[in-house]
């Protein structure tokens, strides 16, 4: 077997052509608008930090009271998981209009991952539901269709609080698209 090292300027251009690849990729701008095939799908477990193992075999171990895994639980929920954070996301759900215009087209809207999430109390946790909005109000969504027929929505992802009439929301998704879940 032949071993080639390399030293001095040829070392530091084979670095540097390995590397391109890298720096091309960090070097796209979120800005662009979010396409299929461009968005990460997601799942609403992921919009939730995972446990603190330490956590976990405490209450395995019977270490902890009801009182506190309940507190633990309702931090957990509390809490967003910021590389999230401006990514082109695909994700399924169910919409709740908070809003109407004049041909009854929500434009303004909650994601939550079951039917009839928000409806009940208590409400989902805060990084459990999504505030939803279109660019610049042109879209939107007839309201008869929102609530019981769950969709993908492929957007922007921010991790920002939102606070509605129903919940306060740990994110909100600038929609791109919207399509019926299948």
């Amino acid at each position: 077997m032949k071993i080639i090292m390399k030293t001095g300027k040829s070392l530091i251009l084979t670095t540097l052509l390995a590397l391109l690849p890298v720096v091309a990729v960090q070097a796209k701008p979120l800005e662009k608008p979010a396409t299929q095939a461009e968005a990460i799908e997601i799942t609403w477990d992921e919009l939730m930090p995972a446990p603190d193992q330490k956590v976990v075999d405490s209450y395995q171990a019977g270490e902890m009271s009801k009182a506190d895994v309940i507190y633990y639980l309702d931090k957990l929920g509390q809490t967003p998981v910021t590389r999230l954070d401006k990514r082109t996301v695909k994700i399924p759900g169910y919409l709740v209009p908070l809003n109407l215009d004049k041909n009854q087209r929500a434009t303004e809207l909650l994601l939550v991952p079951t039917m009839g999430a928000c409806i009940h109390v208590p409400a989902p946790p805060p990084n459990q539901t999504i505030y939803v909005k279109f660019k610049n109000n042109e879209k939107g969504i007839k309201v008869e269709e929102a609530g019981y027929t769950p969709y993908w929505l492929v957007g922007t992802l921010h991790v920002e609080t939102t606070q509605s009439t129903y919940t306060e929301t740990l994110y909100s998704l600038t929609v791109d698209s919207l399509k019926v879940y299948k």
